[in-house]
């Protein structure tokens, strides 16, 4: 009867494996974009589990080395369209032994450093695979206000339907207007302004909160 009942754990045990495997590999096929390619998709909920699996790998690659770990970016904000690639904002105490670490330990086929500086001043590092960049890993300096925009930035519009309209129809528009330019940066530099405008809202909002 023991024996029995250990076998049984086992097989349970053996399917639950099994599900989480096919649970990532579905999860991840649905994320990614090749270089270049511009693309907007519906929202989706594998976004938070890819970001998730994702999560779990960065802690058990850099340890210690992450303070605070957050999904950012349009995946974030729950039912817009986006680019299918996850963002994920590190914050760290130590920037430069994170970047010595990254380029000696980390960096190859899977993850590469972005050598251009950077729109936000972070250290990006891009997650490709099978042809396809399938995650932006913005690093900062812990409290450095970049990466703290970043999270109110993402906060202020999961709590503000009518600014998640506008920023998506915004998105729409550029992307009619970008889609087949061969510099995508276009798109990009597009919503700086609406963002830094919603960052302005999301500060004015926090600090009449907090008086």
């Amino acid at each position: 009867m023991v024996y029995q009942n250990n076998k049984k754990q086992e097989t349970i045990l053996f399917f639950l494996l099994y599900d989480i495997l096919i649970l990532e590999v579905l999860s991840m096929e649905n994320a990614g974009l090749k270089k270049g390619v511009l693309e907007l998709m519906d929202y989706s909920d594998d976004y938070e589990k890819i970001y998730n699996i994702e999560r779990d790998n960065l802690k058990d690659i850099y340890g210690y080395r992450i303070k605070q770990i957050d999904h950012v970016g349009s995946t974030a904000i729950i039912g817009i369209k986006s680019k299918p690639i996850i963002d994920i904002l590190i914050q760290t105490d130590d920037l430069e032994d994170f970047k010595k670490f990254t380029e000696e330990e980390v960096e190859g086929v899977t993850y590469t450093v972005k050598k251009e500086p950077t729109m936000g001043g972070d250290y990006l590092i891009r997650k490709e695979e099978d042809g396809k960049v399938k995650a932006f890993i913005h690093v900062y300096k812990t409290g450095d206000m970049n990466g703290i925009t970043s999270i109110m930035f993402r906060d202020y519009l999961n709590s503000h339907e009518d600014e998640r309209k506008r920023y998506e129809d915004l998105k729409m528009e550029l992307y009619d207007k970008f889609k087949d330019d061969s510099n995508r940066h276009n798109y990009t530099y597009g919503k700086d302004e609406y963002i830094k405008n919603v960052i302005a809202k999301a500060l004015e909002e926090y600090k009449n909160g907090n008086k």
